[in-house]
């Protein structure tokens, strides 16, 4: 433990006793109270307070039984013991104070042991003594925690950088950040020496970060700000009455009660000249968006746009009939036949979120004239440019109705218009489909936004690379680079085209 912090786990360990007198003797809480009135009583604002906290958190993720939620400076655990009781999660909380975290240990066994006794599950809460400076080694794996909340803890950690490095590292993505904390003044060097001992030093306050520093840290760590709100006047009801309420613990006898009182006048003072003040901020680790592909063979466009798509960040779900189960860091391949709604369903259930979803269904060999097709050759490609488009369409649909912005939706099929004879019923089929996606775009705009991507003859590519075999040879010459597609998806998904009928280049620049 860094030798700073050391001397906080001693003074709070030392204060425990002062601040579970003066502060909330019932619950021990510790942290500043939002009034909804001066009426308000000091353990109705604590309430109210965390109230705000978990609302506001909760409006930006919410939280379900299997939320895990991570409190930072969780002093006697009730705000997080509460937050598990209310929504049947599991949470760790995590202290410097052995004293804090002892008391919440012995507060949560009484708890559950009532609660077995009546025949109810114990609350799936863990705390640790640990230092915010160092989550990483108590933390290891990436990922743990859906939300991580903390109430006027920070200011007391010394590295910062860590610890807010580690709680990005924590965060699923998707997942929140809901801080109550102190803010400092802009400018420290304005504050005096007396001010500074007893605001300040009495308890560690490392690093004071001002309001704006604060918004730029979590920014810089790669969170989203959602929301951040100042709330001095809070603050400076809630020490106004702690001084009123000290004088009735023996100030005269204990000198820790007096000092306690001075601190608490100073910070009343420090905050109406705004020279501190208490703030809010909820952010958000950014969800990792996920594209939805066709295409496993070695060679296929959908591989290829997918390795694109995976440098570039995005979380690949590659499908085809014949795949094999694979599961990487933010890549997985699943066996789906998008003809048949139970595999469909298969697939979907596995993906939370969706952002872009490719269609570069296997259509079969199809290159026969009117008289040559067989029921087979008819069945293979409706089923799989038509049939499939529908079926996956509508599972997507119910699966995600309501995500914060519509999913693109991309066709890369052939250009419309005349072929040769033998390509009869794959113009008959990508005309069908040039119509079905002008529906799409007419009746689901806010779920989806659909894209027909007309493809020439691509190579290297799996099935542009059969037709040049099947063929001629020599028309490899007229073949473009696979790179021209991604291209154009790039420019979709940056939002440079309207949805519909796109035009692809001739040419890669």
């Amino acid at each position: 433990m860094i030798e700073n912090e050391k001397n906080t786990r001693d003074k709070f360990n030392y204060l425990k006793k002062y601040y579970d007198e003066t502060w909330d003797q019932e619950n021990h809480t510790l942290h500043v109270g939002i009034f909804q009135n001066e009426r308000d009583s000091l353990e109705d604002s604590y309430k109210n307070a965390t109230d705000h906290l978990v609302n506001k958190t909760f409006e930006i993720r919410p939280i379900i039984k299997q939320s895990m939620i991570l409190d930072i400076g969780c002093g006697t655990g009730r705000t997080l013991i509460d937050i598990c009781l209310r929504y049947d999660c599991s949470g760790v909380g995590i202290d410097l104070s052995d004293e804090q975290i002892n008391d919440a240990k012995e507060y949560l066994d009484k708890l559950n042991l009532d609660r077995v006794s009546s025949g109810l599950p114990v609350v799936n809460v863990n705390f640790i003594t640990a230092s915010g400076s160092e989550l990483d080694k108590v933390f290891e794996k990436d990922s743990q925690f859906t939300h991580i909340i903390s109430q006027d803890a920070i200011l007391l950690v010394t590295n910062k950088q860590s610890l807010f490095q580690n709680i990005y590292r924590l965060l699923v993505p998707g997942g929140v950040f809901a801080v109550a904390d102190f803010v400092s003044e802009d400018y420290p060097e304005e504050r005096s020496k007396n001010e500074e001992n007893l605001i300040y030093d009495l308890v560690n306050w490392n690093k004071e970060l001002s309001f704006e520093k604060y918004e730029k840290i979590l920014k810089t760590v790669g969170l989203s700000i959602i929301e951040s709100e100042r709330r001095d006047e809070d603050m400076i009801m809630t020490y106004t009455k702690l001084a009123q309420k000290i004088v009735y613990h023996g100030i005269d006898k204990d000198k820790t009660y007096a000092e306690l009182k001075e601190r608490y006048e100073n910070i009343v003072s420090a905050v109406k000249a705004k020279k501190m003040g208490w703030a809010f901020f909820f952010a958000q680790k950014s969800q990792k968006k996920k594209a939805l592909i066709a295409g496993i063979r070695e060679k296929s466009i959908g591989r290829f746009l997918a390795n694109y798509l995976h440098r570039q960040g995005y979380e690949i779900w590659l499908y085809g009939r014949n795949a094999k189960k694979v599961d990487r860091k933010y890549w997985h391949e699943r066996e789906c036949d998008i003809s048949d709604e139970k595999s469909i369903q298969d697939l979907l259930a596995e993906i939370k979120n969706i952002d872009l979803v490719m269609m570069l269904a296997d259509s079969g060999n199809i290159h026969f004239s009117l008289e040559e097709l067989s029921g087979v050759n008819v069945k293979q490609c409706v089923d799989a440019k038509l049939v499939g488009s529908i079926l996956l369409n509508k599972h997507l649909i119910l699966k995600f109705p309501k995500q914060k912005s519509p999913f693109k939706l991309i066709w890369c099929a052939g250009k419309i218009g005349k072929k040769p004879k033998n390509l009869i019923l794959y113009s008959m089929v990508n005309s069908g489909l040039a119509s079905y996606i002008d529906e799409l775009n007419k009746h689901y705009p806010q779920v989806l936004e659909a894209y027909y991507l007309p493809t020439g003859l691509i190579s290297p590519s799996t099935r542009g690379d059969e037709f040049i075999e099947i063929s001629n040879p020599d028309i490899v010459k007229m073949a473009q680079s696979p790179q021209i597609v991604v291209e154009a998806v790039q420019k979709i998904i940056n939002g440079g085209c309207d949805p519909g009928m796109l035009d692809i280049p001739q040419s890669v620049l």
